[in-house]
């Protein structure tokens, strides 16, 4: 499965793909029509950064709270956005780690991608290929790890086995439109922000459904184990609030929405995007939609900064204090590391390039790399009004 380009590769990829249960994309559904969407959250001014009273904690609050264990009053608050600062500059092959040499010696990149969630990750069934923000980002750090960007292999997730296939070892790392939130980060590790998306809901055009009161009592779709069924379910409290229904994946939900089985899907205005812009017959809630529902935070919850995920192997069974942290240390070098990939990447043309070529078309506006909205990235501080 690793993407060579020789002869009767595509076979080979056609096959293990295949193997992974890849489901069909959205090219699949009927119907095409350019995005009706509300602007990207890059492309937004931004709510405040600090003074906001945090809501309880949930999945869906976790970015701002803290983790679930007690950390101890001298323990800092943990910030969703922020990551390991990045490397100075790169090391020479042979100095830069043990994660990364291991990746090395087997000789490609393991990657979880989400491949139901165009433009972010699909799968192009006349080329064999999985294409997609999402890869390409992934497709860099193979680059630079191992000198070609082919060197990857693709293995399909969804939002219920990303975490596990960091823990067991399946893949090196995700890049697949997950959502930064201190809860995960008790389980595994990320990056910086590399993108900046923001939950919306998307419903039947001329349903009369325009704000999330509307949707009082009627069923709304997330896929399982995402940070926006959680939402759904703890933003609006008492009988005016929507009911949070899940399927597999976000796809299945657009299904039942056309199947009338639910009212609304709920998901990252990105992959929303790329929804409307396959079915006409469905928009997108812009973030006024939520207005007089949410807590104190505002609009601010609806945030979802994606980040690459990284497994933690200092939580593994029966290690002793010294090797968890060995192991701690070894999993900052990779951090570090893919945070100096992401930043030059931020930095340079690379990200702005990635951007044109799958998601301009989509979301119709510009591109703003999250280095800009957080000036001393990844430390997870936003700037107000940045990229706006």
């Amino acid at each position: 499965m690793t993407r060579r380009r020789r002869p009767g590769s595509r076979a080979r990829v056609t096959a293990a793909l295949a193997a992974l249960g890849i489901g069909l994309g959205l090219a699949a559904l009927p119907g095409c029509a350019t995005t009706g969407s509300p602007l990207p959250r890059q492309a937004r001014p931004l709510p405040p950064a600090d003074g906001v009273a945090a809501p309880a904690r949930t999945e869906a609050s976790a970015g701002t709270a803290g983790p679930s264990a007690s950390p101890g009053p001298s323990a800092p608050a943990c910030v969703a956005r922020a990551s390991m600062p990045p490397l100075a500059t790169l090391p020479p092959p042979g100095a830069r780690g043990s994660r990364i040499e291991a990746i090395r010696r087997y000789g490609y990149l393991r990657v979880g991608v989400t491949t139901v969630a165009p433009p972010f990750g699909s799968m192009n069934w006349h080329t064999m290929e999985v294409e997609g923000f999402d890869p390409a980002i992934a497709r860099e750090i193979a680059r630079v790890i191992l000198g070609d960007p082919d060197l990857v292999q693709i293995r399909a997730v969804d939002t219920r086995d990303r975490e596990s296939l960091l823990a067991d070892g399946t893949v090196d790392i995700v890049a697949g439109t997950m959502t930064m939130t201190c809860l995960r980060k008790e389980r595994v590790r990320f990056s910086g922000v590399y993108y900046e998306a923001a939950m919306r809901i998307l419903v039947t055009a001329g349903a009369g459904l325009r704000t999330v009161a509307d949707l009082a009592g009627r069923p709304v779709c997330s896929s399982q184990g995402s940070t926006s069924f959680e939402k759904i379910a703890n933003l609006v409290r008492g009988p005016g609030r929507p009911i949070a229904v899940n399927r597999v994946g976000i796809v299945d939900c657009l299904a039942a929405l056309q199947r009338g089985e639910v009212d609304a899907v709920a998901t990252d205005d990105t992959i929303l995007a790329g929804m409307r812009a396959e079915d006409a017959t469905v928009t997108v809630l812009g973030p006024e939609a939520f207005d007089g529902v949410l807590g104190p935070a505002g609009r601010a919850v609806l945030d979802e900064p994606y980040g690459v995920a990284i497994a933690r192997t200092d939580l593994g069974p029966g290690l002793s204090p010294a090797e968890a942290a060995a192991n701690r240390a070894a999993d900052d070098d990779f951090v570090a590391f893919v945070n100096r990939v992401l930043l030059d990447l931020m930095t340079g043309p690379t990200w702005n390039t990635l951007y044109n070529r799958y998601l301009r078309d989509v979301l119709r506006v510009p591109g703003v790399p999250p280095n800009v909205i957080q000036p001393n990235w990844p430390d997870g501080v936003l700037v107000p009004g940045g990229g706006s």
